[in-house]
């Protein structure tokens, strides 16, 4: 009866409590979500009360259909308690649906590790964007552009630094691997959503990386600076990280093998966002790297 209760006051503090930033009714109407249009409010069970400031964006794809994803989204099932705070359909003309305010935490994270947070349910707004598989289906171009608007109106209203938009498969390394590296992030990154390298700055990074790659440990310290988790120090966990950097930076060849064009990326972004000059060439890097 406690855990009834408590969730029966978490509902009426969705209603009324967060009412001055949003609307706590559900809709089958158009609304706006201060600058973000959403079609609809599907609430969702699976809130917490959130203790910590958001601080990141997480970009998920569903791995089912939008049907399916609403239901499970719903964090009803007990056995499978996850939630959202927006859903983005498939459709011809896509819809937003707020299934959770952004005053709550949602169970959408999961195991994560951020940079210094951990457990980025409390620290961040979750997006799930309808999609079969990232990796294998791309996302059309009108799901995209609803995708940037609601990002940029999130990011503009939680003062969202780029390096801190970030796809689940960043924060749950060898564990998950959405939205997949079909994921437009460098379209995103042109519109103000997500950090991307300056073009001029991997060219000069791939030509000081041509004379030999960083040595491992310096490379995993590039990985973690930007913000990347190992569960260890393993070589094969870095293989996993360096698979999840390039879903998202290099997706065209996500394989996990460290070569130059990865760490020269991977440098240039530090460069860019953390002011981290790249490490010199060890030009006798070890043959576990691939060159």
């Amino acid at each position: 009866m406690r855990s009834v209760a408590v969730l029966v006051c978490l509902s009426v503090l969705f209603l009324v409590g967060c009412a001055s930033t949003g609307t706590g009714t559900q809709s089958t109407t158009r609304e706006t979500f201060n600058q973000t249009p959403i079609d609809g409010y599907i609430p969702c069970a699976a809130i917490q009360r959130r203790t910590q400031p958001i601080t990141c964006l997480v970009l998920h794809h569903t791995a089912t259909a939008l049907p399916s994803a609403m239901q499970t989204l719903q964090g009803k099932t007990s056995s499978h308690r996850v939630g959202i705070h927006y859903l983005v359909s498939d459709e011809p003309k896509p819809r937003v649906f707020r299934m959770a305010h952004e005053c709550f935490a949602t169970s959408h994270a999961g195991k994560s590790q951020w940079k210094d947070y951990n457990g980025l349910n409390q620290y961040s707004v979750g997006i799930e964007i309808v999609n079969l598989d990232g990796n294998v289906h791309a996302y059309p171009p009108a799901q995209i552009a609803a995708i940037i608007r609601l990002c940029q109106d999130i990011i503009r209203r939680n003062n969202i630094n780029p390096v801190n938009v970030v796809a689940h498969s960043d924060i749950a390394v060898g564990r998950k691997v959405d939205p997949g590296s079909l994921f437009p992030w460098a379209q995103l990154a042109a519109a103000g959503v997500g950090a991307w390298p300056d073009a001029s700055e991997v060219s000069r990074c791939t030509q000081l990386y041509q004379r030999g790659l960083p040595t491992t440990a310096q490379i995993k310290l590039m990985l973690k600076t930007y913000g990347y988790g190992f569960d260890d120090n393993s070589d094969a966990n870095l293989k996993l990280a360096i698979e999840a950097f390039q879903r998202h930076f290099r997706g065209r060849k996500a394989d996990g093998v460290i070569d130059v064009e990865t760490i020269a990326i991977l440098a240039a972004l530090n460069s860019k966002y953390n002011g981290v000059n790249p490490p010199t060439p060890n030009l006798a890097t070890s043959p576990a790297v691939k060159k």
